[in-house]
């Protein structure tokens, strides 16, 4: 993984952590669901894809990422992994 991509990780999980105060605290890793194990429900997902546009001019498909819970099971590297793919798109 690039410096970029480390960045990238931390940013989204820094704005993971200001749509759910709650685990402001806990230790968020990549592998981690953001439904499953941090608990963000749907208008917690729906702030994350605002916010991440805003911050990163990408536009998050909060749509097509959802309809590929399957292969990625809603993780934050899966996160990270659409916003990239945005930016270079």
């Amino acid at each position: 993984m690039t410096t970029a991509s480390h960045a990238t990780l931390d940013e989204i999980i820094e704005l993971i952590k200001e749509v759910k105060p709650g685990i402001a605290d806990q230790a968020v890793t990549a592998d981690q669901s953001v439904v499953e194990d941090l608990g963000l429900d749907s208008l917690d997902l729906l702030q994350l894809s605002r916010r991440i546009t805003r911050q990163f001019g990408a536009d998050f498909d909060l749509d097509s990422w959802n309809a590929e819970a399957d292969d990625h099971h809603r993780s934050v590297a899966s996160i990270a992994a659409a916003v990239a793919a945005g930016k270079h798109a």
